[in-house]
């Protein structure tokens, strides 16, 4: 890849994450009229926090991040080896941006970090929400996972790397994923490579949300029926 392509690709992805951001943080202009003591969730739409046990009266931490279960393809499809923390809360009288909330990493620091008092991202003053909820990615047909690959934040990556329609309903049937989150994000080629066969597990229907175990039948055709152990 020359200079100039290297380039384009740079455009096309700073594009795509402005977008995302602008997006992300039009969501705020409806907090105007909110109290300054209420809490403020955010959370993509296939991450779902789990909120059964939080009594949000008596929190004292500035933020909340929540560790969530990652399921790919099917709601009984889970990833064991990666912790997910996708939503993020805070009151709202400390948010300051979606996009920033976003952002804040999953880490409470020690009192003496003295960095935390001039980085948007680290906290102090944090509290980490275990068993945090669900986060369902790709709970689609493989054909629409080839669509969203192709015109996500990271499209570039994705029509680099040779996987299919085809390779799509390989990784479905055989249960698992082309995508290794333990590799730095800057090496695209390891990260992305249709070689991987990061392997998924069947996750017990009692660890579902209350709604999903309700209503298995209603959406038997997003279940993993025949592999269950």
């Amino acid at each position: 890849m020359d200079q100039d392509d290297a380039f384009d690709k740079k455009i096309l992805r700073n594009n795509a994450a402005k977008r995302i951001e602008f997006q992300r943080n039009a969501i705020s202009k409806i907090f105007t009229k909110s109290n300054s003591n209420d809490w403020i969730i955010y959370s993509d739409s296939d991450e779902i926090p789990n909120l059964r046990n939080i009594n949000f009266n008596n929190l004292k931490e500035k933020v909340l991040t929540f560790r969530q279960t990652m399921f790919y393809y099917k709601f009984n499809l889970t990833l064991p080896s990666l912790d997910w923390y996708g939503s993020k809360a805070c009151r709202y009288k400390d948010l300051k941006t979606i996009s920033e909330l976003r952002y804040i990493k999953s880490k409470k620091y020690n009192w003496w970090r003295i960095d935390t008092f001039f980085k948007k991202n680290k906290f102090i003053n944090l509290k980490i929400i275990e068993n945090g909820g669900w986060h369902f990615t790709n709970i689609k047909t493989p054909n629409e996972i080839y669509v969203k690959h192709s015109n996500d934040e990271h499209h570039d990556e994705f029509n680099r790397t040779g996987i299919d329609r085809e390779s799509i309903e390989d990784m479905i049937n055989n249960r698992y994923i082309p995508y290794d989150h333990s590799i730095d994000k800057k090496n695209w080629k390891k990260k992305w490579n249709k070689n991987n066969r990061i392997k998924l597990s069947v996750i017990e229907n009692l660890k579902l949300p209350k709604y999903l175990f309700d209503n298995i039948k209603k959406y038997s055709n997003w279940f993993d029926f025949d592999k269950q152990n």
